[in-house]
C-alpha cells in the first residue's frame, strides 16, 4: 500500500476493506499512523478523521 501513499492522509486500503491515514515525513519515510474498518458508522468515521488529520 505504501507504494501509493504520496502525501500524508487517509487512504482506501481496497484489499484489506478499511480506511488507513499515512504520515510522509519530510524525508519521505511513509508510516501507516492509524486505521478504520470500513464497517464502522458513519459517526466514528467522522471522529477518527478528525482525530488523525
Amino acid at each position: 500500500m505504501d507504494g501509493w501513499v504520496q502525501a500524508s492522509g487517509i487512504y482506501e486500503n481496497l484489499s484489506k476493506r478499511r480506511y488507513e491515514y499515512w504520515h510522509v515525513s519530510q524525508q519521505g519515510v511513509k508510516t501507516m499512523v492509524s486505521w478504520l474498518c470500513w464497517n464502522a458508522p458513519s459517526s466514528v468515521y467522522e471522529q477518527w478523521k478528525n482525530s488523525v488529520s
